[in-house]
């Protein structure tokens, strides 16, 4: 049992030093849960519900989640999101995927986020 819960503890902290460097993963949809393999290791991501997507809508700073096509991304960080902003839309906490539809630089820009769920009814 002790070995057990080592072997769970290395593999988080190896999941998160993955992370934490900037390896891209390789995401797979399966039903409404989205599973990510990085070098062997799975990790089963988040499921959010509009309601609970909109507490991350970047307000005052804080942590800002779209959603699109299903796939829930942090742009927390990003420059252009700047409070839950983007372009002169509040589309954070929102499912995206009308307004990034119409983005010429969509998919080039959701490859460089890191998923962290999937949107669910």
């Amino acid at each position: 049992m002790k070995k057990r819960i080592i072997s769970i503890i290395a593999l988080i902290f190896m999941t998160a030093t993955l992370a934490a460097c900037g390896i891209t993963t390789n995401p797979t949809t399966t039903g409404s849960s989205i599973t990510t393999t990085t070098t062997n290791v799975e990790t089963t991501l988040r499921q959010f519900t509009l309601a609970q997507l909109s507490a991350y809508n970047g307000d005052n700073g804080s942590t800002a989640y779209i959603a699109v096509n299903g796939v829930v991304y942090d742009v927390t960080g990003v420059e252009e999101w700047s409070d839950g902003w983007h372009k002169g839309m509040h589309l954070a906490g929102t499912d995206a995927t009308a307004a990034f539809g119409d983005s010429p630089h969509s998919l080039s820009f959701l490859n460089q986020l890191d998923i962290v769920g999937s949107l669910v009814n």
